[in-house]
């Protein structure tokens, strides 16, 4: 019943929830190779000199052979090649392209959220998760959008893609912060990684960066009318595994310091991290980013997210675009204002930044030292480590960065 008023919402309000999958690797253009992770086992071997990246575990399977057939570079922010060319410019357009998912498995009951756990304070994260395939397929990731695409990687009984990251100064010899990111509405990897200005950032802050594709049926159809299944709950466990696949496996290829681990999503990407961090997932994550997502709900009473506490306190920045943060269903703005004071409530401690853009990119600047544009929400990361004390920062002492937006300040309980 979920399933069929979503889709009926989204043909109403929306004009249909397709997406333009722009950088998928169904959307794939000729001149582009992507790594292949779909290849079988074998034993364990160091990355190929030629393409690999020193550093990882010797528990990853041989590199496989890359495959021809990448994504278009164009992105949504303009340019040539790939789905996306055509497309509006904004991170934050539920522009439609592709065809209505097909049907879905019948709806899960509603889930409550749990009494609060008790509150723990490590000073080290738990074991990470062990890959669902047993030995994790090799991938060597790149520095560029169209080196970083990885395509065929197995997880949940479907062959996904992502895209990794991997910037040149990047040599294996010491731990390096993962920073995961989930892309938008009716948008894709490739979209966040040209409008997050990702490269730049990944090799400024030192960071390997992983950014999700949603799951897409045999057709390439998205599966999930809203890209992540924050709503149609009937996937959330298939997501989640992937979340704890890529993990795995990132970590037996490269190496990975599990005390900085982050998350940050955009839009619908954000409220499938609100979805992830009110799951024992959060244990992993040192910090959490919602850029105008939070804890949505819809007008029709089909869906309503609630925050379910969970030992970890992250710390997290909470940012939307104020009172006009709105996509058609959804109020973004008392989503992001719902995901805040549930934070606070729980202890962890939040920066919030409410712009006045509406539901579209930050009006950030970028850094009078040519930095990367978005330094502010990186640095947050890299400054709030795992086993940071709940409901502390070293913010707290020094105020916020300069290039912290003037808009953002530290929530008080």
């Amino acid at each position: 019943m979920r399933t069929a008023v979503l889709r009926v919402v989204c043909l109403v309000a929306l004009g249909g929830c397709g997406e333009d999958a722009a950088g998928s690797a169904a959307a794939a253009g000729p001149g582009v190779r992507a790594q292949d992770a779909s290849g079988g086992g074998g034993a364990a071997s160091a990355p190929d000199a030629s393409t690999g990246t020193p550093g990882g575990r010797d528990d990853a399977q041989p590199d496989a052979e890359l495959s021809a057939g990448g994504a278009g570079g164009g992105g949504m922010a303009g340019g040539s090649g790939g789905a996306d060319e055509g497309r509006p410019p904004g991170p934050f357009d539920a522009a439609v392209g592709r065809s209505d998912a097909s049907e879905a498995p019948p709806d899960a009951a509603p889930v409550e959220a749990d009494a609060a756990p008790p509150v723990v304070v490590r000073d080290d994260p738990p074991p990470l998760p062990a890959y669902s395939g047993g030995e994790c397929p090799r991938f060597t990731g790149g520095p560029t959008l169209d080196e970083s695409l990885v395509t065929g990687f197995p997880s949940g009984g479907d062959a996904r893609s992502f895209r990794m990251i991997v910037p040149p100064n990047y040599d294996g010899s010491e731990p390096w912060p993962v920073m995961f990111a989930w892309h938008w509405l009716n948008a894709s990897s490739s979209s966040f990684v040209n409008q997050g200005e990702l490269e730049s950032a990944a090799a400024e802050m030192r960071f390997l960066i992983v950014v999700p594709d949603d799951l897409e049926n045999a057709n390439g159809d998205k599966t999930y009318l809203l890209n992540w299944p924050f709503a149609e709950v009937w996937g959330a466990e298939k997501e989640l595994q992937f979340f704890d696949d890529l993990l795995a496996c990132v970590d037996a290829n490269f190496n990975v310091d599990a005390r900085q681990i982050h998350g940050v999503g955009v839009s619908a990407g954000a409220l499938w991290l609100s979805h992830l961090t009110s799951t024992p997932r959060a244990d992993h994550l040192a910090t959490a980013v919602s850029l105008s997502g939070g804890l949505g709900r819809d007008p029709f009473g089909v869906w309503d997210m609630m925050f379910a506490s969970q030992a970890h306190k992250f710390p997290a920045i909470v940012l939307w675009g104020g009172p006009t943060d709105n996509l058609v269903i959804v109020d973004f703005a008392a989503a992001s204002a719902r995901l805040r004071d549930a934070l606070i409530d729980d202890g962890h401690f939040v920066v919030t930044c409410t712009h006045e853009a509406g539901h579209a990119v930050p009006p950030i600047d970028a850094p009078a030292d040519g930095g990367t544009r978005f330094r502010f929400l990186w640095r947050f990361m890299a400054e709030h480590p795992y086993g940071t004390p709940a409901g502390t920062s070293p913010w707290q002492a020094t105020g916020l960065p300069p290039e912290a937006p003037p808009w953002c300040a530290i929530a008080t309980p």
